[in-house]
């Protein structure tokens, strides 16, 4: 017997087609509301959903790619202590944020890679907006006089 889940289930995503016994597909699957049998109904909803899905995750890699040429416009300047050689302190992904945060722009959590800069110069910082959609933001770091 061939189903649709529709509710994620153990090693099963949802919106996939699978085969399975038909007591299990039947007396479980169906009867808890984990899957759906396939007919010509069910089918035509699941390429419903299916293209309504594909819409909504176009739409949001073109707002991701908007806000990437915002983000790639900025750049985010920050100032450690030095003792010759020998500077004091680091930029964080944290630090990073929270200045983004100042200008009104929110990234999505754990987005930034994991650095900690400490050299004095211009950097670039990776944040994954999407995985399709990564944007490089310029950071420099300067000498607290």
């Amino acid at each position: 017997m061939k189903v649709i889940i529709i509710k994620p289930f153990q090693n099963y995503k949802v919106n996939q087609i699978v085969e399975v016994s038909d007591g299990y597909g039947k007396n479980f699957l169906i009867k808890q509301g984990y899957a759906q049998p396939v007919n010509k109904q069910t089918i035509a909803n699941l390429d419903r959903v299916i293209e309504h899905i594909q819409i909504n995750k176009q739409h949001e890699i073109e707002k991701a790619q908007v806000f990437k040429k915002e983000l790639e416009k900025l750049i985010l300047k920050f100032s450690l202590k030095s003792n010759g050689n020998i500077v004091h302190g680091n930029i964080t992904p944290t630090a990073i944020e929270k200045e983004l945060q100042k200008l009104n722009l929110k990234v999505p959590k754990n987005s930034l890679e994991k650095i900690n800069l400490n050299t004095f110069g211009l950097h670039y910082v990776e944040v994954k907006l999407l995985p399709e959609v990564i944007a490089k933001i310029k950071v420099e770091i300067i000498e607290e006089k």
